[in-house]
């Protein structure tokens, strides 16, 4: 397929996948050549997500409907619930004595998100949750639902980042 955008001197293109609550969207965001997209929506993320060469798919409440193919769009971040690079590897971070990786289940909009967090192993969840900072937080080794769309299948991704004001979540 032909892209709609040229890349300058020191840019790249990632294909990212946003779940919003009310649809899917994936494209490329463009960014810096050195940009991790791991930390994309934490550091350099502004009001509005860009995505050139986008696929909107809507959930809509009764039918299945085929995805929308749009030049451009652009995302109010606020909406963003989950974001992930897609085909995007992302290691594990080590473990220590001071942070493990913990099961855990997460609620977001109408999303189930089956992943790992890295946490204090002296730190209950309440504790950890009250003391984050970062508007996402990243969930490790993810397996994502919707769970009124079972025809979506299971999304599969080594990093999902997940907006913290808006979720649920419950250790496994």
């Amino acid at each position: 397929m032909t892209k709609t955008y040229t890349l300058e001197p020191g840019q790249k293109a990632t294909q990212v996948m946003i779940g919003t609550p009310d649809m899917l969207i994936w494209g490329d965001l463009i960014t810096r050549q050195q940009t991790r997209i791991s930390v994309f929506l934490n550091t350099l993320a502004e009001d509005f997500v860009p995505l050139s060469d986008a696929k909107v798919l809507f959930l809509a409440p009764v039918q299945q409907v085929a995805p929308v193919l749009k030049s451009g769009v652009h995302i109010k971040l606020e909406e963003v619930m989950f974001f992930y690079g897609m085909g995007e590897s992302e290691a594990l971070p080590e473990q220590s004595e001071t942070r493990r990786l913990e099961p855990i289940e997460v609620f977001v909009a109408s999303y189930r998100i089956e992943g790992m967090i890295l946490k204090s192993p002296i730190a209950d969840l309440y504790t950890m949750l009250l003391v984050a900072k970062e508007l996402y937080t990243p969930v490790y080794q993810a397996k994502i639902h919707h769970v009124a769309k079972p025809w979506l299948g299971i999304l599969t991704t080594d990093l999902v980042q997940v907006r913290l004001d808006r979720l649920t979540m419950t250790t496994v």
